[in-house]
């Protein structure tokens, strides 16, 4: 392997050693011929990068694998070097709609983007999906969505000239078919403090996203046990050896006929974590005779995804929501990495995991679909939990 001086070029041959030494099957996606030639090109380019766009290039670099597990972390140092538009998007009910702006533009939540720039918005995520690793579509939606208000990426992608312009968005309003320009002007990353925000979330329900590592609490006016696995982690607060315990143990005495466990914001960790309350689960449900529902979706990944195939195989349960974010089968067991000059944090993959070889799709496809609208987020009713209830 050649030797560098460059800072930039030593970083680039960095990755490129340790995701030919890690990796079970990086090259497989694309070829190796166009690894190669795709590293040859970073490094020629490489010196001459600003932070920003180094980092923007070792992530399409690092997604060439088409693994969701693998690629490039952002450190402090990029961060505040960005700049980024007050909004945010989210793939929802076919469209990519606006899912947060400032509190002053309230009245365009849920508005589908048309087009950034003038640039066709199916245009725009064709050039971003390059820089996200992902093996399946729910994965590169949810990547991208927390991507899209980053100004240096628009400059990176040939949608602007610079990351100080201000961005046109062409808009249709939620409930209208005219389209009309939103323009937006940029601001630092370390201001968005201070911003006033809005959201299709700021209703929130009791069945919504939490900061929780795990909860369980009764609804349906007590027929229903509501259990909430947000991590595959354990909290030094409250180990999950006692969450697991505690549960097992009140269930027999609550008289219940449903169980619905939440993985639909679970991003994973270790999945052996929740093993013992599948077990117990799986026990009193051929005593107590209660339904098993598990809510899955875009946020379910990794861990969590093989939990929700786990759950399958040793229970009578019913898979609903949207398409998991992870694929059924996937790389992963990642090692860690820091890069020598940058810092940037760099993951591999070390493992393949097959959890079901003549599995049809990448995402794991829920037995009963369902999409939550944006009339029942602006509300805050939980469109999934209800469906199950009913």
């Amino acid at each position: 392997m050649q030797t560098y001086t460059d800072p930039r070029q030593i970083d680039v041959a960095f990755v490129y050693e340790q995701l030919q030494e890690v990796h079970p099957a990086f090259q497989k996606a694309k070829g190796k011929a166009f690894v190669d030639a795709a590293y040859e090109k970073l490094l020629a380019k490489a010196p001459s990068m600003d932070d920003p766009s180094f980092f923007f290039a070792l992530k399409a670099f690092s997604s060439l694998g088409a693994d969701s597990h693998t690629g490039i972390g952002m450190t402090p140092q990029v961060v505040s070097q960005l700049h980024a538009v007050p909004l945010q998007l989210q793939y929802l009910q076919g469209a990519w709609r606006l899912s947060v702006v400032e509190q002053q533009h309230q009245d365009l939540l849920g508005a589908t983007v048309v087009s950034v720039n003038g640039i066709p918005l199916d245009e725009v995520v064709t050039r971003a999906s390059s820089l996200v690793a992902a093996d399946n579509l729910v994965w590169l939606r949810h990547s991208l969505a927390g991507m899209f208000n980053i100004t240096e990426l628009y400059t990176y992608l040939g949608l602007a000239t610079g990351p100080l312009e201000p961005v046109s968005f062409t808009v249709v309003r939620l409930g209208e078919t005219q389209a009309q320009e939103f323009r937006v002007e940029p601001v630092s990353a370390q201001s968005f403090q201070g911003f006033a925000w809005a959201t299709l979330y700021q209703n929130p329900c009791k069945t919504g996203p939490s900061s929780s590592y795990y909860r369980a609490f009764l609804i349906n006016e007590g027929k229903t046990l509501f259990m909430q696995y947000n991590v595959c982690a354990s909290s030094e607060d409250y180990p999950i050896d006692t969450f697991t315990k505690e549960v097992l143990a009140q269930l027999p005495g609550l008289h219940i006929q449903q169980v619905i466990i939440d993985l639909r914001y679970n991003g994973g960790g270790d999945s052996r974590l929740f093993e013992p309350m599948m077990d117990g689960l799986s026990k009193l449900q051929k005593q107590l005779g209660f339904t098993l529902d598990v809510l899955i979706g875009e946020g379910t990944f990794s861990s969590a995804l093989m939990n929700a195939i786990q759950l399958t195989q040793r229970t009578e349960c019913t898979l609903v929501g949207t398409p998991s974010g992870g694929s059924v089968n996937h790389y992963g067991e990642v090692k860690q990495f820091t890069l020598p000059n940058s810092h940037l944090p760099l993951f591999i993959s070390s493992k393949r995991f097959t959890m079901d070889a003549d599995y049809p799709s990448d995402s794991l496809q829920p037995d009963m679909l369902v999409e939550p609208t944006i009339e029942d987020m602006l509300a805050g009713i939980d469109t999934t939990v209800e469906a199950t209830l009913q």
